[in-house]
């Protein structure tokens, strides 16, 4: 066995769990808070996508001005800051960890971007569906929740997907506040041993296979 894949092999659970009473990490963290950025994100991207175009001029700039700034803001400046203003609560004994900074981090900027989709999806339901639906005498929330919700879903679903691989991949710049992801594993594998620099292509391959592997099985998911 060659010393790359020996070495590979022994850092194989790190990579993929995290390190030994620092779990979950590695790539399940990765999963975890993508995951739970998106789902988050999703929830308040219907209600800021559904008052976007709202008649009620209040609620049309709020939403209107949610999304510009998460989403013009780089998402890497974005973890920095929201950490930063999060670190007066932990001086105030709050239980805030970095972890907390990045996903409250994912959350606003991956709602920011789903509240556009949404917002699109609303925008192509077509006016006769909503027409027959006040015809029979439903209600606007159950036009809404029956009719443009379920079409608006298959029509966001390629956008979101997409949207979903991006963040995942997104995840990797939480590095920067040392939350045990998978980028920020491999930088502790490799570590600051000069003795480990041949190792450094091999392992940042193995990486990307893992961000690519989660990125297509997503893909082929949301197709079938």
């Amino acid at each position: 066995m060659s010393d790359q894949l020996a070495f590979l092999l022994k850092n194989l659970p790190n990579l993929l769990f995290g390190f030994p009473g620092n779990r979950p990490g590695g790539l399940v963290l990765s999963v975890v808070l993508a995951a739970l950025a998106i789902g988050v994100g999703l929830v308040i991207a219907v209600l800021i996508g559904t008052v976007y175009d709202s008649r009620q001029r209040p609620l049309q700039f709020a939403a209107r001005l949610y999304v510009q700034v998460f989403r013009g803001l780089p998402l890497i400046l974005l973890v920095l800051l929201i950490h930063s203003l999060l670190g007066y609560g932990r001086r105030q004994g709050l239980a805030l960890t970095p972890f907390i900074s990045a996903l409250v981090a994912l959350i606003l900027y991956s709602s920011a971007y789903q509240a556009e989709i949404v917002r699109a999806g609303l925008r192509a339901v077509p006016p006769y569906l909503t027409e027959s639906a006040q015809l029979m005498g439903s209600s606007p929330g159950q036009i809404y929740r029956l009719i443009k919700l379920p079409y608006t879903w298959r029509t966001m679903l390629p956008a979101f997907t997409g949207q979903a691989i991006s963040l995942f991949k997104d995840t990797s710049v939480v590095v920067i506040i040392g939350v045990a992801d998978l980028m920020t594993t491999a930088r502790i594998v490799l570590g600051s041993d000069v003795g480990n620099a041949p190792y450094w292509v091999s392992l940042y391959l193995l990486v990307g296979f893992f961000y690519f592997v989660v990125a297509f099985s997503l893909s082929r998911w949301a197709y079938r």
